[in-house]
């Protein structure tokens, strides 16, 4: 019993033994999990630091950079910026050479080029409406019609003169052909008073009223001088290539614009020109023996015309054409060429012109380079009184036959 009882005693002390170190374990393991867990807290806690530490690493860097960053930039805009001026300075440089450039080249693009501007009263446009001007005042300056009486044999004269078998009578004046034909005249006679007058600078004065005639002459010889030194030069610049026909150019341009226009004496007093007073009365004359007016109002008013008339027809054949480069020419169809009317004008009807041919012409044809198809340029075409074909007409080529015909330039 007594042994039962320290059995059981020793049993229960070893039990209550047992639950005591139970508990005290239980007591370790909370203490060691609220060591855990508190370690786990001060972990997280220094993770915290860590990413506080590792973004503030990264500020420090990012701003670290981008004061490199700036930094560069400074300088790079700082490079820029000096660049540009560079840059400014060398445009700056660049357009006043190339102002220097176009300058000389405009000075040798002026001394080299042939053409005639727009502005110029002497290139084609302007020219042709001068030549139309001109057939209108010679119109007028040729009247026939009214109280005027023609001088018939003379007229026939006149036209066997120019090429016309027509025949005229009292009765059947033909007064359209005899315009014609008195028009025709007039610019012959002009040119004979301009030929008698430019090749004979000796018989004129050289000043006052012959520096027309000096002036053509000189061109004349400088003209001829400046061709032959271009050939016989060794060289290839185009200016001395072109300054024979600069000087052709310049000179009868200015002869074109002022030639025979009043003088001016000492006194700075105007008054007309010899040539145009001392012609323009030979004019009339010549054109009296032909018609007689029967009012002397209308005769004055038309023999005033005369000298407007002569100026004019000068300065167009013997300067103003020669302005042009090549030389512009004047050609007159003869009697009995063949009518084209790519060249020619005049009043028929186009199923009529198989059957006519000219008659006379009375204003020529002014064209360049007229032989050459391929070049030829028509300023005005010739203006032609026409007739019924011959039943045998002669065999030729209208363009020979015009060409045949044609007034040769002095250059």
């Amino acid at each position: 019993m007594t042994d039962n009882n320290t059995a059981n005693d020793s049993s229960e002390n070893t039990q209550d033994g047992r639950t005591h170190d139970l508990q005290a374990s239980d007591n370790n393991n909370d203490s060691t999990k609220q060591e855990y867990e508190d370690l786990i807290k001060v972990l997280k806690e220094k993770d915290k630091e860590i990413e506080t530490l590792k973004q503030k690493t990264i500020e420090l860097e990012n701003e670290a950079n981008t004061t490199n960053y700036k930094q560069e930039y400074e300088d790079l805009k700082k490079g820029l910026e000096e660049k540009d001026k560079e840059i400014e300075t060398l445009k700056q440089k660049t357009i006043e050479l190339e102002n220097e450039a176009s300058k000389y080249q405009y000075a040798l693009g002026a001394a080299t080029d042939t053409r005639l501007s727009d502005n110029d009263e002497n290139n084609p446009v302007n020219l042709k409406k001068d030549i139309l001007s001109l057939q209108d005042s010679l119109k007028d300056y040729t009247v026939v019609k009214g109280k005027i009486d023609i001088t018939t044999s003379e007229i026939q004269e006149l036209l066997k003169k120019y090429g016309s078998n027509t025949t005229i009578t009292e009765k059947d004046q033909n007064k359209l052909l005899v315009k014609a034909v008195l028009q025709r005249h007039v610019i012959e006679q002009i040119c004979e008073y301009a030929k008698e007058y430019f090749d004979n600078p000796d018989k004129h004065q050289k000043y006052p009223y012959g520096m027309e005639t000096y002036i053509f002459r000189k061109v004349k010889e400088l003209i001829e001088i400046t061709r032959n030194f271009a050939k016989r030069r060794v060289g290839i610049d185009e200016s001395t290539k072109v300054l024979p026909v600069k000087l052709r150019q310049q000179v009868c341009a200015a002869l074109g614009n002022r030639g025979f226009n009043d003088m001016i004496d000492n006194d700075k007093k105007t008054f007309t020109h010899y040539f145009i007073s001392h012609f323009q009365a030979g004019l009339n004359n010549e054109m009296s023996k032909y018609r007689e007016f029967g009012e002397p109002e209308k005769r004055k008013e038309i023999e005033n015309m005369a000298g407007d008339i002569i100026k004019r027809a000068v300065a167009l054949f013997w300067f103003r054409l020669k302005v042009q480069e090549p030389v512009v020419e004047y050609i007159w169809p003869k009697s009995d060429d063949i009518i084209d009317p790519s060249y020619m004008e005049g009043k028929w009807e186009d199923d009529e012109i198989d059957n006519l041919v000219v008659d006379i012409c009375y204003f020529p044809l002014i064209a360049q380079e007229f032989s050459d198809e391929s070049k030829r340029q028509i300023y005005t075409k010739a203006i032609i009184f026409q007739k019924l074909k011959p039943e045998q007409p002669p065999l030729q080529d209208d363009s020979q036959s015009a060409q045949s015909n044609k007034c040769s330039s002095v250059f």
